[in-house]
């Protein structure tokens, strides 16, 4: 992903290929158990964030769903050279092979040979040097913006997505959830040199300093000093010079794929997630979302060179135009510049394109996942960003597993089984057996009246509503595949959205549906009409408005998280809009006191326990509160520090990361999926918490037990 990484040559001395592999600490193959040692091409991979290629053709990958950093060699044997698999911040100071690290993303190599990781979920940068030693070189661990002109190992970062360096040694960061790039100089400040803050789209032509993005991911810097970035939420990449102007170089800001031999910037990208860019100043895109990669040439014509636009795997081997990709998520030129590494991310792969054949092969992964447990105890279990949870009426805890494609049920006698989704990616299957169908991503589910599981899955760009009977018939409720808010009034079938992020029923058994990008609440009848829940007093509210949470009372007042304005709203039976709790402040503060003048920084999902006290999941805050009946909010579980451990202790003193959704039990027992752990855990009624389902893994075997695989190759 970096640029200075790919043309090296004239500053390093080589190094034969049987000299020992940079960054590997202790042990050559630290880890056989996940295929360190092994073929990259025989090795299953699943999360891919980032990707770099050093001088000498090393690849090196974030493995994100792993919490490791990869290499892999010019023999195509893989091995791990940071992270020890555990989702935590530990080791600085120490060989980075045994270091913990949390969702790394993207990676850079600086010129004396020094790795540096985006250490996304710890909110740091961290660096390996060429002895393999890890260090943090940006980031207090705080997920926040607390400003510049400062040493940047004491001020936040908030989810830095990507790093970059140039010929001086200055670090530029991608801080993504707060909008703007820093960098970092050789003597360790920290400045903001793009972005006001707040996510938005403006300045172009003026000062970088004084223009909006919209949650940046990869930057890359090309020889001339220029910062090129995928402003993913702008459906943008942008592009800043050495005097510091901010212009658009590619895309319009429509969300949609057309514009391919015409202007750049006056095409359409859908989320794009990474550019690269080469000497002869070609620009070469991640677009995301419409699964292609695009190129803009020097006289900014922008065209497709990879990928269809369909899903499907279809092999290697083939021409780039008619190899198909699945939400390609980062790239690097190779140091020659004739060939460009992309992951392939929903393919499970690295994938390397030759410029002059045109050839596409896979270079690591073998398209395959870890996934074991089914008839098996829920703790032999592994699992993969667990989502959505409801409880049924039998006793049975029924949880989204997001990234395998399937819903899974934890019975009451911790068996786990696999309820609906065949593995494999798609929305195919309606009409028939649940078990036999494709599922695309599946994340929050609600239960009607009758036990009818109500799903929300991908469905290309855009998202759908499936519903599961109680004989686990799946069929095709609501959305049309397309992106955007139109319908209503009509059949919710013929409905958009944007990005659904929960649902819920009411007591007339209406669903519910908060999409956080669409700032009204909308609700779909029985009769499958959908339509908007108190548009008028709703559209009186002013703001970033973000619904991505969503409950209801006995009485039938509707509760809405507020993501934009780190609020909880209610709407009662005559469509009155109030604020229930958080003072709209992006910080957590004053538990123990009013909820109304409590900071709820991330307000996620919301959840009544049987006594009636509400419960807050705040997915990247690390913590779950409660609201009691007198209006008090309480910290019930994580100490506000991502990261697993504390089972059998009080959940309050326990760490917890990306807690999704959250179900009760008659008792008041809390269950909730604890998405990066890759967990599904429980707090009892005393406050202590315990693991039920989910291993360190994330994967699935037959027999339920927790093995140790030595694995082949990797995607």
């Amino acid at each position: 992903m970096q640029f200075l990484s790919k043309i090296l040559a004239a500053f390093l001395i080589w190094i034969p290929m049987s000299a020992s592999p940079a960054y590997t600490g202790e042990t050559l193959y630290p880890y056989p158990e996940i295929g360190d040692g092994q073929p990259a091409l025989s090795v299953p991979l699943t999360l891919v964030d980032g990707i770099v290629v050093d001088r000498e053709g090393n690849v090196y990958i974030s493995h994100r769903s792993k919490h490791r950093i990869r290499k892999i060699d010019r023999n195509g044997i893989i091995t791990t050279v940071a992270g020890n698999g555990k989702a935590a911040f530990s080791g600085d100071g120490g060989p980075a092979i045994r270091a913990s690290l949390n969702s790394p993303a993207g990676l850079t190599v600086d010129p004396k040979g020094n790795l540096y990781v985006a250490d996304r979920n710890n909110h740091r940068i961290r660096k390996v040097d060429t002895e393999g030693i890890i260090t943090t070189v940006a980031g207090n661990g705080k997920g926040d913006f607390t400003g510049d002109e400062v040493p940047a190992v004491e001020t936040s970062l908030n989810l830095p997505s990507d790093v970059a360096v140039d010929e001086e040694g200055n670090l530029y960061i991608s801080d993504r959830s707060n909008n703007r790039i820093r960098r970092v100089d050789p003597k360790g400040i920290i400045t903001t040199v793009v972005g006001l803050g707040p996510a938005w789209y403006g300045g172009d032509f003026e000062l970088a300093l004084d223009a909006f993005l919209k949650f940046p991911f990869g930057i890359e810097l090309d020889d001339k000093g220029n910062i090129f970035i995928a402003d993913r939420g702008n459906n943008r990449v942008r592009k800043v010079n050495k005097d510091g102007i901010i212009t658009t170089v590619a895309g319009d800001g429509l969300f949609a794929s057309r514009g391919d031999r015409g202007p750049a910037f006056e095409a359409n990208l859908a989320y794009p997630t990474d550019v690269a860019v080469d000497t002869k100043g070609s620009i070469y895109i991640a677009d995301r979302n419409n699964s292609k990669i695009r190129k803009v040439s020097p006289l900014g014509i922008i065209t497709t060179i990879m990928g269809t636009g369909n899903t499907h795997f279809n092999g290697d081997q083939g021409l780039a135009p008619q190899t198909n990709l699945h939400l390609p998520f980062a790239l690097a030129l190779g140091p020659d510049e004739k060939t460009l590494y992309v992951v392939d991310r929903n393919h499970f792969r690295i994938r390397r394109l030759d410029f002059a054949t045109q050839r596409v092969e896979t270079i690591a992964g073998n398209g395959e996942q870890f996934f074991k447990g089914d008839e098996g105890e829920g703790l032999g279990a592994t699992l993969n960003g667990p989502s959505g949870l409801v409880r049924d009426s039998e006793g049975n805890l029924i949880f989204s597993d997001q990234m395998h494609n399937v819903i899974r049920k934890l019975t009451p006698e911790q068996q786990i089984v696999t309820l609906a989704g065949n593995g494999k990616i798609g929305n195919s299957g309606d009409q028939g057996s649940a078990l036999k169908a494709t599922l695309q991503k599946p994340s929050d589910l609600a239960l009607d009246s009758s036990q009818n599981l109500y799903v929300v899955v991908r469905s290309g760009n855009g998202w759908r509503i499936r519903k599961i009977d109680r004989e686990g018939t799946i069929t095709w409720f609501a959305g049309d595949s397309r992106v955007g808010t139109g319908g209503d009034g009509g059949p919710a079938r013929e409905a958009s959205f944007y990005v659904i992020k929960d649902i819920a029923f009411d007591n007339h058994d209406n669903l519910l549906v908060a999409d956080t990008a669409n700032p009204f609440i909308r609700r779909i009848t029985p009769e499958g009409i959908i339509d908007k829940v108190a548009a008028e007093s709703w559209g009186k509210l002013e703001g970033d408005i973000h619904p991505n949470g969503i409950e209801i009372d006995d009485a039938g007042n509707i509760y809405v998280s507020d993501s934009g304005k780190s609020l909880i709203w209610k709407i009662d039976p005559e469509f009155a809009v109030t604020v229930f709790a958080g003072t709209g402040e992006f910080e957590d503060h004053s538990d123990g006191g009013p909820a109304v003048k409590a900071g709820i920084r991330s307000p996620g999902d919301l959840k009544f326990s049987p006594n009636g006290d509400l419960y807050v999941a705040e997915q990247t805050s690390h913590v779950i509160r409660r609201i009691d009946l007198n209006g008090i909010i309480h910290r019930v579980a994580g100490t506000g520090e991502a990261g697993f451990e504390g089972d059998g202790g009080p959940a309050v003193d326990a760490q917890i990361n990306g807690p999704a959704s959250m179900a009760f039990d008659e008792k008041g027992n809390l269950y909730f999926t604890d998405r990066l752990n890759s967990r599904l855990r429980k707090v009892d009624t005393n406050g202590i918490i315990t693991t039920l389902a989910g291993k360190d893994h994330s994967g699935f075997l037959s027999d339920g037990l927790e093995v140790n695989l030595v694995v082949h190759n990797f995607p």
